[in-house]
């Protein structure tokens, strides 16, 4: 069974919650074996229903890596197209419109930036798209 770690800007699992919580399930269950009484052992069902809570554990965690990157997809997508095209904003010192070609594109915690004219720029201060 494989759990990889959850990291994404906007939040979600933290990167080592969901391999912490499988080794600390695990540790109990072991734990729980070792003491349980050899003339009643634990009741099987029980044991089956722990074990597709840990399956279910893994999974929601690999929906959330999942959700995660398509998050910085949709974000991402949108300023991708902008690459190579002329964009215009007003300059945040002088209120005059400028334009430049845009020349790289970023995502950032607080979403996409684009690199214009030696400027960066938020999607939202961008005026017009030539």
């Amino acid at each position: 069974m494989r759990v990889e770690a959850v990291t994404a800007s906007t939040g979600g699992v933290e990167g080592t919650q969901a391999p912490s919580q499988t080794r600390d399930f695990m540790t109990l269950l072991v734990a729980q074996l070792q003491a349980q009484d050899p003339l009643a052992p634990m009741d099987p069902s029980q044991f089956l229903a722990q074990l597709a809570q840990l399956q279910s554990v893994s999974e929601l965690t690999g929906i959330g890596t999942l959700l995660a990157q398509m998050h910085a997809d949709q974000a991402l997508a949108p300023a991708l197209t902008l690459i190579g095209r002329t964009v215009s904003w007003h300059d945040a010192v002088s209120g005059q419109l400028v334009s430049a070609a845009v020349e790289q594109v970023t995502l950032s915690a607080d979403g996409a930036r684009v690199m214009a004219g030696g400027t960066e720029l938020t999607l939202d201060q961008i005026v017009t798209v030539a």
